[in-house]
Protein backbone atom coordinates (compact mmCIF):
# COMPACT_ATOMS: atom_id res chain seq x y z
CA UNK A 1 0.00 0.00 0.00
CA UNK A 2 2.40 2.26 0.87
CA UNK A 3 4.55 1.74 -2.37
CA UNK A 4 1.61 2.57 -4.33
CA UNK A 5 0.87 6.13 -2.65
CA UNK A 6 4.76 6.54 -3.26
CA UNK A 7 3.75 5.75 -6.64
CA UNK A 8 0.55 7.95 -7.11
CA UNK A 9 2.65 11.05 -5.31
CA UNK A 10 5.55 10.75 -7.70
CA UNK A 11 3.38 10.92 -10.75
CA UNK A 12 1.42 13.72 -8.95
CA UNK A 13 4.59 15.93 -8.67
CA UNK A 14 5.26 14.96 -11.89
CA UNK A 15 1.86 16.16 -13.40
CA UNK A 16 2.36 19.41 -11.15
CA UNK A 17 5.95 19.84 -12.67
CA UNK A 18 5.15 18.95 -16.06
CA UNK A 19 1.92 22.02 -16.41
CA UNK A 20 4.74 24.41 -15.31
CA UNK A 21 7.37 23.58 -17.73
CA UNK A 22 7.81 25.21 -20.93
CA UNK A 23 7.60 23.03 -24.20
CA UNK A 24 9.15 24.43 -27.49
CA UNK A 25 6.53 24.86 -30.86
CA UNK A 26 7.69 23.92 -34.38
CA UNK A 27 5.07 25.97 -36.15
CA UNK A 28 4.14 25.04 -39.68
CA UNK A 29 4.33 28.32 -41.35
CA UNK A 30 2.02 29.25 -44.54
CA UNK A 31 1.63 33.23 -45.08
CA UNK A 32 -0.34 34.30 -47.99
CA UNK A 33 0.16 37.56 -48.85
CA UNK A 34 -2.88 39.48 -50.37
CA UNK A 35 -1.71 41.41 -53.22
CA UNK A 36 -4.50 42.18 -56.01
CA UNK A 37 -4.57 39.71 -58.76
CA UNK A 38 -3.40 42.04 -62.20
CA UNK A 39 -1.68 40.91 -65.43
CA UNK A 40 0.81 43.72 -65.20
CA UNK A 41 3.87 41.03 -64.82
CA UNK A 42 2.48 40.90 -68.95
CA UNK A 43 4.71 36.92 -68.26
CA UNK A 44 8.07 39.00 -67.92
CA UNK A 45 10.21 36.43 -66.18
CA UNK A 46 11.78 37.49 -63.01
CA UNK A 47 14.67 35.23 -60.98
CA UNK A 48 13.79 35.44 -57.65
CA UNK A 49 15.92 34.60 -54.05
CA UNK A 50 15.57 35.21 -50.72
CA UNK A 51 18.14 35.18 -47.85
CA UNK A 52 17.51 35.05 -44.14
CA UNK A 53 19.92 37.54 -42.49
CA UNK A 54 19.19 36.38 -39.01
CA UNK A 55 21.98 34.83 -36.38
CA UNK A 56 19.24 32.96 -35.08
CA UNK A 57 16.90 30.36 -36.93
CA UNK A 58 14.17 30.53 -33.66
CA UNK A 59 11.38 32.79 -34.24
CA UNK A 60 11.00 33.82 -30.89
CA UNK A 61 9.67 32.46 -27.34
CA UNK A 62 6.69 31.16 -25.77
CA UNK A 63 7.01 31.94 -21.55
CA UNK A 64 5.69 29.55 -18.89
CA UNK A 65 4.23 31.01 -15.83
CA UNK A 66 8.05 30.77 -14.49
CA UNK A 67 8.73 33.18 -17.37
CA UNK A 68 11.37 30.55 -18.44
CA UNK A 69 10.83 30.83 -22.32
CA UNK A 70 10.19 27.45 -24.59
CA UNK A 71 11.90 28.40 -28.08
CA UNK A 72 9.56 28.60 -31.21
CA UNK A 73 10.85 27.32 -34.75
CA UNK A 74 9.78 27.05 -38.02
CA UNK A 75 9.43 23.34 -39.45
CA UNK A 76 10.60 24.56 -42.84
CA UNK A 77 13.69 26.90 -43.54
CA UNK A 78 11.55 30.45 -43.11
CA UNK A 79 13.79 31.58 -46.47
CA UNK A 80 11.54 28.63 -48.17
CA UNK A 81 7.96 29.52 -46.65
CA UNK A 82 8.86 33.82 -47.64
CA UNK A 83 9.91 32.42 -50.68
CA UNK A 84 6.86 30.36 -51.58
CA UNK A 85 4.70 33.28 -50.55
CA UNK A 86 6.55 35.63 -52.62
CA UNK A 87 6.14 33.83 -55.83
CA UNK A 88 2.55 33.34 -55.34
CA UNK A 89 2.15 36.99 -55.39
CA UNK A 90 4.57 37.49 -58.48
CA UNK A 91 2.39 35.10 -60.09
CA UNK A 92 -0.45 36.38 -59.51
CA UNK A 93 0.40 39.38 -61.08
CA UNK A 94 1.64 37.68 -64.61
CA UNK A 95 4.77 37.27 -63.54
CA UNK A 96 7.11 34.03 -64.11
CA UNK A 97 9.24 33.29 -61.97
CA UNK A 98 12.59 31.51 -62.91
CA UNK A 99 15.76 30.24 -60.89
CA UNK A 100 17.71 32.69 -59.55
CA UNK A 101 20.82 34.50 -61.79
CA UNK A 102 23.04 37.11 -60.71
CA UNK A 103 22.86 37.95 -64.73
CA UNK A 104 18.95 37.60 -65.30
CA UNK A 105 17.51 41.23 -66.29
CA UNK A 106 14.73 40.90 -63.81
CA UNK A 107 15.39 39.96 -60.38
CA UNK A 108 14.16 40.36 -56.98
CA UNK A 109 16.31 39.34 -53.69
CA UNK A 110 14.31 39.54 -50.27
CA UNK A 111 16.18 39.46 -47.44
CA UNK A 112 14.71 38.29 -44.04
CA UNK A 113 16.22 40.70 -41.53
CA UNK A 114 14.13 40.18 -38.39
CA UNK A 115 11.40 37.88 -36.79
CA UNK A 116 10.33 38.44 -33.60
CA UNK A 117 7.41 36.43 -31.59
CA UNK A 118 6.98 36.32 -28.17
CA UNK A 119 4.25 35.57 -25.83
CA UNK A 120 3.99 36.26 -22.36
CA UNK A 121 3.31 34.02 -19.47
CA UNK A 122 0.92 37.00 -17.84
CA UNK A 123 -2.78 36.72 -18.22
CA UNK A 124 -3.88 38.16 -20.02
CA UNK A 125 -0.75 36.85 -22.26
CA UNK A 126 0.54 39.28 -24.40
CA UNK A 127 1.16 38.35 -28.17
CA UNK A 128 3.99 40.29 -29.84
CA UNK A 129 5.26 39.86 -33.40
CA UNK A 130 7.60 41.84 -35.83
CA UNK A 131 9.14 40.87 -39.08
CA UNK A 132 11.45 43.31 -40.96
CA UNK A 133 12.03 42.41 -44.62
CA UNK A 134 14.64 44.20 -47.08
CA UNK A 135 14.56 43.76 -50.48
CA UNK A 136 16.52 44.64 -53.67
CA UNK A 137 14.94 44.45 -57.54
CA UNK A 138 17.12 44.77 -60.48
CA UNK A 139 16.11 45.36 -64.06
CA UNK A 140 18.84 46.17 -67.22
CA UNK A 141 21.28 47.93 -65.04
CA UNK A 142 18.40 50.01 -62.70
CA UNK A 143 18.46 49.11 -59.18
CA UNK A 144 15.38 49.98 -56.36
CA UNK A 145 15.70 48.96 -52.77
CA UNK A 146 13.12 48.82 -50.44
CA UNK A 147 12.27 47.97 -46.68
CA UNK A 148 9.58 47.37 -44.55
CA UNK A 149 8.58 46.17 -40.96
CA UNK A 150 5.28 44.86 -40.09
CA UNK A 151 4.10 44.37 -36.53
CA UNK A 152 1.24 42.45 -34.35
CA UNK A 153 0.05 42.54 -31.05
CA UNK A 154 -2.67 40.53 -29.21
CA UNK A 155 -3.83 39.47 -26.00
CA UNK A 156 -5.37 35.85 -25.13
CA UNK A 157 -6.62 34.57 -22.01
CA UNK A 158 -5.07 30.89 -22.87
CA UNK A 159 -1.88 29.23 -24.08
CA UNK A 160 -1.16 29.89 -27.77
CA UNK A 161 -0.69 26.11 -29.24
CA UNK A 162 1.71 26.02 -32.42
CA UNK A 163 -1.14 26.08 -34.80
CA UNK A 164 -2.31 29.88 -32.78
CA UNK A 165 1.91 30.78 -33.21
CA UNK A 166 1.84 30.37 -36.36
CA UNK A 167 -1.64 32.21 -38.03
CA UNK A 168 -0.04 35.23 -36.07
CA UNK A 169 3.27 34.65 -38.13
CA UNK A 170 1.91 34.10 -41.28
CA UNK A 171 -0.61 37.22 -41.00
CA UNK A 172 2.28 39.81 -39.96
CA UNK A 173 5.07 37.89 -42.49
CA UNK A 174 2.35 38.49 -45.68
CA UNK A 175 1.60 42.01 -44.37
CA UNK A 176 5.49 42.27 -44.31
CA UNK A 177 5.72 40.70 -48.22
CA UNK A 178 2.26 43.14 -49.39
CA UNK A 179 3.97 46.09 -48.11
CA UNK A 180 7.37 45.08 -50.28
CA UNK A 181 5.72 43.81 -53.46
CA UNK A 182 3.97 47.30 -54.61
CA UNK A 183 2.55 48.31 -56.90
CA UNK A 184 5.92 50.50 -57.99
CA UNK A 185 8.01 47.19 -57.64
CA UNK A 186 6.26 45.80 -59.88
CA UNK A 187 5.48 48.53 -62.33
CA UNK A 188 9.78 48.69 -62.10
CA UNK A 189 9.74 45.02 -62.66
CA UNK A 190 7.88 45.76 -66.17
CA UNK A 191 8.89 49.01 -67.53
CA UNK A 192 10.97 48.64 -70.86
CA UNK A 193 14.61 50.81 -71.34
Amino acid sequence: MTRKLLFIGVIAAALVLAGCAQTSQQLRLGPQAEVPESSIGDGHQVAVRVEDQRDDRVLGYLENRDREPGELTSAVELRHVVMDALEKALERNGFTVVDWSDEAPRRLKVQIIDVEHNVSAAVPRDVETRVELRSEAHRDGSRVTGRTTARGSDQVTHRPDADDNARYLDGVIARALERLVTVDLLDFLTDEE
